[in-house]
């Protein structure tokens, strides 16, 4: 019994099936980005709520981590500006 190859006409894929392909690869490209947004998102706002020794702890002063609280977050293209 020989396996099945792509040349063979029971693996052949149409343009339809390519572009379904596409649209979900696409599509959950995009739902990871909004994922990675909300996350941002978080984290952000739970650096206002850390106090100070925490903040210590991982390298970042009160001032520091105000700023980067009020940074949008869409702004997610470098750290501590």
């Amino acid at each position: 019994m020989r396996a099945a190859s792509c040349n063979d006409s029971c693996c052949a894929v149409t343009g339809n099936e390519r572009e379904s392909h596409a649209y979900f690869s696409l599509l959950g490209t995009g739902l990871a980005r909004v994922r990675h947004l909300m996350q941002l998102r978080r984290e952000r706002s739970q650096l206002q709520t850390l106090p100070d020794e925490l903040l210590r702890d991982v390298g970042l002063t009160r001032e520091q981590a105000q700023r980067e609280s009020r940074r949008h977050f869409w702004d997610d293209i470098g750290w501590r500006r």
